[in-house]
């Protein structure tokens, strides 16, 4: 088994629903007076986070969050720094708009760029991260910084922690007064009920799903709100952990361009429908049909198809997210087991950060645990 897989499945095991509670490691020590009252007298209507990969995942399920608890402040999410066509510039020089830019890693350089694009049109800017780069512009351009204290962090896939990262921002936000509960009550009840659900027939059910996915390509296909939230981490796990490809669309934006491949695949695919007991009547007409479309045998050009439909039928929203989201890392950690692949470390070195690779954290660790000559003498 690779040591990335072994990790994975000591943190399922051992730290995911733990981590729901573990939401006071982080420090606003470098949080500016000026910009704490501005934040806690409510001067902000909207908040736009920047950042890449796992550092802006955690800013999609706050905004799917926030739409859904319709709490007053809009989220916008911009996962690049060239912002000219991703966000008005009008809302960027806005004093109701927030931004934070995010990178766990402190190196990633999109965000970076944008902070240097970004500075000239607001000063209501919060850095969100660990250390690094980031946080030495921050002290050299006197930028607030927010810094995350995680426990037992993974320093290669920090996606791992992504339900502390919320539960973070969660505490966070009510500490700031943009939010008037921590949801820390709710968290507990989410927690127990997790530990309740999960038993060994259900993760045996997550195994017997990565059996009828193995070697094939995935598709994950919701409504917004799941789509938003959801499937972006859905994919991550299964590209980064499992190592098989998976993409995602909206349910109906998928039906209405990408479901033609399907019409007779001439290689393995497999369609993980998202289907919410709250959604409207005509939603759920439509998955039926298409789910008898896709699935039915005696149409010869099905024969290479395989639909999974996972039912989030859990109560609530973080019920929901959190039962559905361990579910996903069960099935990424046996499909990981079954394509047994090497990672080449093409995230850290596409994205031109080192600081993920594992040779990188392996000097490091030489450096930090090799002892100091002079004092093994003096002893």
């Amino acid at each position: 088994m690779q040591p990335r897989i072994e990790r994975y499945k000591n943190f399922i095991e051992s730290q995911f629903i733990d981590s729901l509670l573990w939401n006071q490691d982080f420090s606003m020590d470098h949080l500016s007076e000026k910009l704490k009252r501005k934040i806690s007298a409510g001067q902000f209507k909207k908040i736009i986070f920047t950042g890449m990969g796992c550092s802006a995942i955690v800013s999609d399920v706050i905004k799917g969050f926030f739409a859904d608890q319709q709490i007053p402040i809009y989220v916008d999410v911009v996962n690049d720094y060239d912002f000219d066509v991703l966000v008005d510039k009008n809302d960027l020089m806005d004093e109701k708009t927030l931004i934070i830019v995010s990178s766990y890693s402190g190196h990633s350089q999109e965000p970076i760029h944008f902070y240097h694009r970004v500075k000239t049109l607001t000063k209501n800017i919060i850095f969100l991260t660990s250390g690094g780069q980031l946080a030495e512009i921050g002290r050299q351009d006197d930028i607030s910084v927010i810094y995350w204290k995680l426990r037992n962090p993974d320093r290669e896939y920090p996606l791992f922690h992504v339900p502390q990262y919320f539960c973070i921002l969660l505490e966070l936000f009510f500490q700031l007064k943009i939010l008037k509960t921590n949801y820390q009550s709710e968290l507990v009840q989410t927690k127990e009920f997790l530990r309740g659900e999960f038993t060994e027939e259900k993760i045996g059910s997550a195994e017997k799903i990565a059996e009828r996915l193995r070697d094939r390509e995935i598709v994950f296909i919701a409504p917004p709100k799941w789509y938003v939230s959801l499937l972006k981490l859905a994919d991550m796990h299964f590209n980064e952990m499992a190592m098989v490809p998976a993409h995602r669309n909206y349910f109906h934006e998928f039906t209405h361009s990408e479901v033609a491949v399907f019409s007779d695949p001439p290689r393995p695919l497999a369609i993980v429908l998202f289907r919410d007991s709250d959604n409207d009547p005509y939603i759920q007409a439509k998955m039926d049909r298409f789910i008898q479309l896709m699935t039915d045998k005696k149409v010869r050009q099905n024969m290479n198809i395989t639909l999974v439909e996972l039912k989030l039928d859990q109560g609530n929203f973080l019920n929901k997210f959190f039962s559905t989201l361990l579910y996903l890392n069960y099935v990424a950690y046996f499909l990981g087991v079954y394509s047994d692949v090497k990672s080449r470390e093409l995230i850290s070195t596409a994205a031109g950060n080192p600081w993920y690779n594992q040779s990188t954290i392996q000097k490091e660790q030489v450096c930090t645990t090799k002892p100091s000559h002079s004092l093994a003498g003096a002893i």
